[in-house]
C-alpha cells in the first residue's frame, strides 16, 4: 500500500522528462523504461518522495543489451525485439530437493515439473528452451534424479498441454484427503483409498520451518484453547485424559474446585458411605493433580478422536470412567499399543 502511495505521488509530481514510459513492479523489484541520461535524476527524485527517507531506491541499468528482472533475463534482439531467458544469480547453488530425501515421489517429480514448465512458459526462443532443459537435467542429476523422472514429467506436461481446458474446481468436487507422509506406509494407504475414488495428498509432518520458525509469541498454558490434556496423579500411577474447547486455565480451575469441594467436606457416617458409591463429575476429584497439554486441535470432532486415542494408549493407567466422546474402534489397538504387533493374513 505504501509503495502504491509513492507511485501515485511519482505520477502526480514528476517532471515530464523524468516520468518513466514503463513502470512494472513486483513487491520491491521495478522494471522501468526511461529516457537515456535520466536514470540518476529519476533515482534522486524517487529518494525524495518519502519524507521519512526510510525508502531507498537503487538502480541497475542494462549491460550489453541485457537486464535481469526477477527470474528472467531480458535481451534486446538485433531487429529491435525482446527475447526472454531464465536468469540465475551468480550466488545460485543449483541445490534442489535431493532425490534420496524423505519425501513422497510426487514432491520430487514436482521439482522437475516446476523447472521444466518455467522454461516452457517463459523462455521465448526454441534453442534457448532446449539449452535450459539441458541445464535443468544436469543440475537435477547432480541431486540424484534418474533419467526416468524427466521422461515421466515430459509425458505429463504433454498430456496436460493437449487438454483444451482444465477442470475447474467447484463446491461439488470431492475434497482431497491430506495425510502425513511416512515412507512406504503413506503410499500403501493412498493406493487403497484410490480404489474407492478417494483422492489423497501427502505432506511431510515435520519440516525445518515447523521446528525452527516460531513467529508468534508463546501463549501462557492457562490461555490455550482447543486442547487435549493429560493429568497424572501425584499419589498413584493413574492418569486422566480430557479435552476442552475453552481456555485451559478455566477447565483446570473447575477440576481444582471440584477436588477442593470434595476434600474439604466433613463427612458424617452416612455421607461417607454415600460418597464411596457416588460417581463424581470428574474422576479427578479423588486425585491430586498437575495438568499438561498433550495435543491441540481446533475442530471439536477431531479433538474427540484424539482424546479417545490418548485414552486408549494409556490403557490400564487411564482413570477415565469411559473412553471419551468418540467410540474408537478396537481395530486400531495394535497401532496404539506398543506392546502388541499387527499381523496381516493373505489368502492365496
Amino acid at each position: 500500500m505504501f509503495m502504491e502511495h509513492l507511485e501515485r505521488k511519482l505520477s502526480d509530481t514528476a517532471p515530464e522528462d523524468l516520468k518513466p514510459k514503463l513502470w512494472k513492479r513486483y513487491v520491491d523489484d521495478i522494471l522501468e523504461v526511461v529516457k537515456i541520461g535520466s536514470v540518476e535524476k529519476l533515482t534522486e527524485f524517487l529518494n525524495e518522495l518519502d519524507d521519512s527517507h526510510n525508502i531507498k531506491f537503487t538502480y541497475e541499468v542494462e549491460q550489453g543489451g541485457q537486464l535481469p528482472f526477477l527470474d528472467l533475463l531480458l535481451n534486446r534482439t538485433e531487429n529491435g525485439g525482446l527475447k526472454l531467458q531464465i536468469y540465475r544469480k551468480p550466488t545460485h547453488t543449483e541445490k534442489y530437493l535431493n532425490f534420496s530425501s524423505h519425501h513422497p515421489i510426487e514432491h520430487k517429480l514436482s521439482v522437475v515439473r516446476t523447472l521444466l514448465e518455467r522454461s516452457q512458459c517463459l523462455v521465448t526462443e526454441i534453442e534457448d528452451r532446449k539449452q535450459e532443459h539441458f541445464h535443468v537435467e544436469e543440475a537435477l542429476q547432480a541431486c540424484g534424479y534418474p533419467k526416468w523422472t524427466f521422461n515421466k514429467v515430459r509425458r505429463q506436461i504433454e498430456s496436460k498441454r493437449d487438454k483444451k481446458t482444465r477442470q475447474q474446481r467447484d463446491s461439488s468436487q470431492q475434497k482431497i484427503v491430506v495425510i502425513p507422509y511416512v515412507e512406504n506406509v503413506s503410499e500403501a494407504v493412498a493406493k487403497i483409498t484410490r480404489k474407492h475414488s478417494i483422492p489423497v495428498a501427502m505432506k511431510p509432518y515435520k519440516t525445518l520451518k515447523s521446528v525452527l520458525v516460531h513467529p508468534k509469541d508463546k501463549q501462557e498454558k492457562e490461555d490455550l484453547t482447543e486442547y487435549v490434556y493429560k493429568v497424572p496423579c501425584a499419589n498413584c500411577d493413574k492418569t486422566y485424559i480430557g479435552e476442552t474447547g475453552r481456555k485451559f486455565g478455566v477447565r483446570l480451575q473447575e477440576h481444582r474446585t471440584e477436588v477442593e469441594s470434595k476434600s474439604g467436606c466433613t463427612f458424617t457416617r452416612s455421607l461417607r458411605a454415600s460418597s464411596l458409591t457416588e460417581h463424581n463429575k470428574s474422576a479427578l476429584t479423588d486425585h491430586a493433580t498437575q495438568a499438561t497439554v498433550i495435543d491441540r486441535e481446533p475442530e471439536r470432532f477431531i479433538r474427540w478422536i484424539k482424546e479417545a486415542i490418548h485414552i486408549r494408549k494409556e490403557g490400564q493407567q487411564a482413570m477415565n470412567r469411559d473412553e471419551g466422546s468418540y467410540q474408537l474402534s478396537h481395530a486400531y489397538d495394535c497401532f496404539l499399543d506398543t506392546t502388541s504387533s499387527c499381523q496381516l493374513n493373505r489368502k492365496n
